[in-house]
């Protein structure tokens, strides 16, 4: 373990060292080089996405009823504009249940059902609800 533990140390204080030198290097590149500024970059890029990707993603909702407008709907097809404009009227709700007993008829809920999961219900903002 305190071997492992030297060899990460050494190669981290290595890179440290090195760093400068490959950002001062990055941007002596000529253009016609055979290693691109571009490609150096996007190397990093790919690794530091790779890295990200990998990573655990909390779950979030995708909107909060109370606090859209109706344009915030548009990602979500059969409930832009009209349902959209209606559940912003109508609201703000407590919860799904509260919103679907607030729609006037069942093929609106059924609607807004298919998305139920990404729906999130916050306090309503002062000034939210008035957007377009």
């Amino acid at each position: 373990m305190v071997g492992t533990m030297h060899r990460v140390i050494t190669l981290i204080a290595a890179f440290m060292m090195i760093m400068p030198e490959l950002v001062t290097g990055l941007h002596r590149l000529p253009p016609s080089s055979s290693m691109t500024r571009r490609a150096l970059v996007t190397g990093g890029v790919t690794t530091a996405a790779g890295v990200l990707a990998a990573s655990p993603q909390p779950a979030i909702a995708l909107i909060d009823i109370n606090n859209s407008a109706a344009g915030d709907f548009k990602r979500y097809p059969g409930l832009f504009p009209t349902i959209a404009s209606k559940v912003i009227a109508k609201g703000p709700f407590k919860n799904a249940q509260e919103m679907y007993a607030a729609m006037e008829n069942d093929a609106i809920v059924e609607r807004l059902k298919q998305y139920e999961k990404e729906f999130t219900f916050n306090p309503r903002a002062a000034g939210a609800g008035d957007r377009g």
